[in-house]
C-alpha cells in the first residue's frame, strides 16, 4: 500500500496523524465529525502537512490500536464503535481508524454534553456544530424530515386552503406535462394525498399544516427566499443587477428561473413563420439546478438560495451540507437521499422533478452532449454548489444546434404543407403545429384547450390538417392522437 491508495478518496473523508496523542480529544471531534457526516479514516503514522510516513511502532501497534478503540468507545454518545486496522505504507505500519456514517445523531463527545460536543466536516476541517445544523442531525436520527414537521401549536389550516393548495399543484402538473396522453391521466389530489407526503397532520379531528405546507402556501421564513444576481466578470466585486423573490416557493422557482434566462444570451433561429429562441445554455439544467436547491436546501439553516450569472458560469449555491452520508460522488452516480421529503413527492407530481436522484447525471450528460464543460459540484462553508459554464464566445454550438435548426426547418416543412393543401393558413393551425412538434403529438382534447373551442369544431381544424398531409392520425376512439407527418 502507498499513501496514494489511502488519500484515494475525496480530503475531506481523511485525516493524518503523525502520532497517537496522550490526549484523545484532540482527535475524538474528527471522530464524532465523520459519524456525524459522510465517514471517514484517520491515519496515525502520516504527517499530515507532507504526507510523509513516518509509521508506528511495530511492537506497540496492537496495545495501541486497543486504546484507540476504548478511547473511541467511552468518550462518545451514542456509542461510536470504529474499525481498527494495521496497514503496510512504504515498508512502514500505519493505523488506520474508520469511521462509518452513524444512523442514531447526533453524536457528540460525552464530556461536553450535545449542545457543545456535537462536530461536522466543513470542507476537510472539523467544526463545532451550528445549532440549525445540530437540529438537523437530530431529524436525522430519528428518520424525520423538516419539511413533514407540525409547523407550530398556534398554525392552523382551513379546507378553502387545502382545496386551494390541492387545485394548484394539479394544474401546475398538468401545465408542465409534456405528454399530452399522460396529462389526461394525472389524478386530483385529495386531502389524504396531502396527509401521506405531510404537508398536513391529524390531531383528533383536526388537521394542521406542515413546515411543506405553509412553504407551497403562506411562506413566512425568512431565510426560504432566493437571492438572484449578475455580476461584472468572474467574481462578486461588481453587481450589475439583484433581486430577491419570496413567496410559495413555486413562484421562486419560475422567477428565478426567468431571471436567469433573461440575463444569459440568447439567439433566434427565423424559419417561415416561427422564431425559435436559442439560448447559450440548457435551459432545462438551469431549471433544474434552481429546483435541486429549493428542494433540497436546509430550510434550518439561516442563509437564502443564491442564483449567480457571472461571465463564466451560471452558480446555484443551496444552504446546508450534503444530507446524510452522501458525497459528491454519489450524487454524480445518481443517488439521493431526499432532505426534504414531502417537498420531493409534490415536485414530482409536479412535473418538477422527473425521478429522486436524476437531476445531477442528466445536467452532466446534457452539458456532454451540448460539448459544454462539465459541471463543477462542490460543498463550500456549510453550503452545497453547482457551476454550469458557458462558453467563452457567449454562442451556443454544438449539436443543440444542430437539433433546434432541424427542428424548426421539421415545422417550417409542415407549414408548408398546409400552405399547398388549404384555401388560407391560419392561426389555429399555426398553433397546433407548434404544439404538436414541442410535444410530439396532439390529442382532441388539447386543441380544444389550446383554441378555446369546442370538441366538434376541434376535430374539424384537425381533420383539415389531416386532409392537407400535415398531420396523421394515431390510436383509436378515446386515446387517439395527431402526429407530424
Amino acid at each position: 500500500m502507498t499513501v496514494n491508495d489511502i488519500i484515494s478518496g475525496e480530503s475531506e473523508y481523511l485525516e493524518f496523524k503523525q502520532e497517537v496523542p496522550k490526549k484523545s480529544e484532540v482527535y475524538m471531534k474528527t471522530v464524532v465529525a465523520f459519524a456525524n457526516g459522510s465517514g471517514g479514516k484517520i491515519v496515525f503514522g502520516v504527517e499530515d502537512s507532507t504526507f510523509k510516513v513516518v509509521g508506528i511502532n511495530q511492537e506497540d501497534a496492537f496495545s495501541i490500536m486497543d486504546g484507540i478503540t476504548s478511547a473511541i468507545c467511552d468518550s462518545c454518545t451514542p456509542m461510536i464503535t470504529p474499525i481498527v486496522t494495521l496497514a503496510s505504507v512504504e515498508e512502514k505500519v500505519v493505523i488506520v481508524v474508520n469511521i462509518m456514517p452513524g444512523s442514531q445523531r447526533p453524536y457528540y463527545l460525552t464530556a461536553k454534553g450535545k449542545e457543545n460536543g456535537t462536530y461536522i466536516r466543513v470542507s476537510g476541517t472539523t467544526r463545532p456544530a451550528d445549532s440549525f445544523v445540530l437540529r438537523e442531525l437530530e431529524f436525522e436520527g430519528v428518520n424525520r424530515c423538516f419539511d413533514q414537521n407540525y409547523a407550530a401549536p398556534e398554525a392552523s389550516v382551513t379546507e378553502d386552503e387545502i382545496n386551494s393548495l390541492c387545485n394548484k399543484m394539479y394544474q401546475y402538473a398538468v401545465e408542465h406535462c409534456r405528454d399530452g396522453e399522460a396529462a389526461e391521466r394525472i389524478h386530483r389530489l385529495t386531502r389524504q394525498n396531502l396527509l401521506s407526503w405531510g404537508f398536513l397532520v391529524k390531531r383528533g379531528d383536526d388537521y394542521y399544516p406542515t413546515n411543506a405546507f405553509l412553504l407551497m402556501t403562506r411562506n413566512l421564513l425568512p431565510q426560504a427566499t432566493i437571492q438572484c444576481a449578475v455580476f461584472k466578470g468572474r467574481d462578486r466585486e461588481v453587481f450589475i443587477d439583484r433581486r430577491e423573490y419570496d413567496g410559495d416557493i413555486i413562484t421562486q422557482l419560475d422567477a428565478a428561473y426567468e431571471y436567469v434566462l433573461r440575463n444569459i444570451h440568447m439567439s433566434s433561429e427565423i424559419n417561415g413563420l416561427y422564431r425559435t429562441d436559442i439560448y447559450e445554455l440548457p435551459t432545462d439544467c438551469i431549471r433544474e439546478m434552481i429546483c435541486n436547491a429549493v428542494v433540497h436546501r436546509s430550510y434550518l439553516h439561516p442563509s437564502s438560495i443564491q442564483v449567480a450569472v457571472y461571465d463564466d458560469r451560471v452558480e446555484v449555491t443551496s444552504p446546508g451540507m450534503l444530507f446524510g452520508s452522501l458525497r459528491l460522488k454519489d450524487i454524480k452516480e445518481g443517488i439521493s437521499i431526499p432532505r426534504n421529503r414531502a417537498l420531493v413527492y409534490a415536485f414530482t407530481y409536479m412535473n418538477i422533478m422527473e425521478h429522486w436522484g436524476s437531476g445531477i447525471p442528466r445536467i452532466i450528460r446534457r452539458c456532454k452532449e451540448l460539448g459544454l464543460e462539465e459541471p463543477e459540484l462542490m460543498e463550500i462553508a456549510g453550503s452545497f454548489r453547482i457551476n454550469l459554464f458557458r462558453f467563452s464566445d457567449k454562442t451556443r454550438i454544438g449539436k443543440s444546434t444542430d437539433k433546434v435548426m432541424m427542428s424548426t426547418d421539421k415545422i417550417r416543412k409542415s407549414t408548408d404543407k398546409v400552405r399547398k393543401n388549404t384555401d388560407k393558413l391560419n392561426d389555429n393551425h399555426k398553433k397546433i403545429i407548434q404544439y404538436a412538434e414541442e410535444k410530439g403529438a396532439i390529442t382532441n382534447k388539447e386543441v380544444q384547450n389550446l383554441l378555446k373551442v369546442k370538441d366538434s369544431r376541434a376535430l374539424k381544424i384537425l381533420k383539415e390538417l389531416v386532409e392537407a398531409g400535415v398531420l396523421k392520425k394515431e390510436g383509436k376512439l378515446k386515446g387517439s392522437y395527431y402526429k407530424l407527418k
